[in-house]
């Protein structure tokens, strides 16, 4: 094996076993529309600025909060936090009263626990069309390189895509990078990559009756 392929190897090795720790340790850190967190609802019964409302929830929680309408006619807005104290509640409420009037107080507005999402549910839509991709890809490049050898041509397009994966999942793990919407799609640009780089090697392997 020559040094390059060895110390990638290695690299790659300590992603994963590092990858793996932080994984079983601390688990992955998902997006605040993901986690566990607290939100409270305050009803303006006016149309919102989003924007001012944003303002005030930054001034109050700190940045890592979200902050949306949820009527049609955008007059009730939900702020969304890890955690929200009574304290925090209060004053963003009186913040909120200061530029609207409506008739909530921040003594009727409740805090809301929202539970965690499970990762396995956030990607949980795109694993029957990504696995068919998949399926679909496996048949096309045992067929189109029979003549490489099959056996061989199957392993190396499900193990180096997987080993991939795996690798760009304990990178996510151990740079904290936030699960969430883009998730999916960083995880095709990679399987995408994989598989290019999997049919060029193999475009370049002689055939078994060559040999």
């Amino acid at each position: 094996m020559k040094k390059r392929n060895v110390i990638i190897l290695a690299i790659a090795m300590i992603i994963i076993i590092a990858g793996v720790i932080v994984t079983f340790t601390i688990g992955f850190n998902k997006q605040l529309r993901y986690q566990e967190s607290q939100k409270i609802d305050i009803y303006v019964a006016s149309e919102v600025d989003v924007k001012k409302i944003k303002d005030i929830a930054n001034e109050v929680l700190g940045r890592n909060n979200m902050v949306q309408t949820i009527e049609i006619y955008q007059d009730m807005v939900t702020i969304r936090a890890k955690s929200i104290s009574d304290e925090q509640k209060d004053t963003i409420v009186n913040k909120v009263k200061e530029n609207y009037e409506f008739e909530q107080t921040a003594e009727n507005t409740e805090i809301s626990n929202i539970p965690a999402t499970r990762i396995r549910d956030i990607l949980k839509k795109y694993i029957l069309p990504m696995s068919l991709s998949f399926v679909i890809i496996l048949v096309y490049m045992t067929v189109r390189y029979h003549e490489k050898g099959m056996l061989k041509v199957m392993l190396q397009t499900i193990v180096f895509p997987a080993i991939c994966e795996i690798i760009l999942c304990c990178l996510i793990a151990i740079t904290r990078m936030p699960v969430g919407v883009y998730t999916p799609t960083l995880i095709l640009i990679v399987y995408l990559a994989s598989i290019t780089y999997t049919v060029i090697r193999i475009e370049n392997q002689p055939d078994v009756a060559k040999k």
